[in-house]
């Protein structure tokens, strides 16, 4: 790792994860248009291979309420964007 860190390491990943799913889910908006929605291709790239959701939970402060929960989809284009940011994270400078 060097002089990185593992905290910087699940970032990095994270952050790849995040960058794929945006690429795959503009590519399924072009699959739409194009009038391809149903078709093999898109549901080998784009639609997930596992999805993890994490359920809203609430968190009463008395003067605001919060409400945290989101799902995280794992497609061919986050496996792809979590390659490329371990890559740029290996040899970046």
């Amino acid at each position: 790792m060097g002089r990185w860190g593992v905290g910087r390491l699940i970032v990095a990943l994270f952050v790849g994860v995040l960058i794929g799913n945006m690429a795959g889910e503009v590519l399924k908006l072009l699959f739409q248009a194009v009038g391809l929605s149903q078709s093999v291709v898109e549901k080998v790239l784009v639609d997930p291979l596992v999805q993890y959701e994490f359920f809203p939970s609430r968190v009463n402060l008395i003067l605001l309420t919060f409400t945290f929960g989101f799902t995280l989809n794992f497609s061919l284009f986050s496996l792809l964007g979590m390659g490329l940011a371990w890559y740029y994270f290996k040899y970046s400078y």
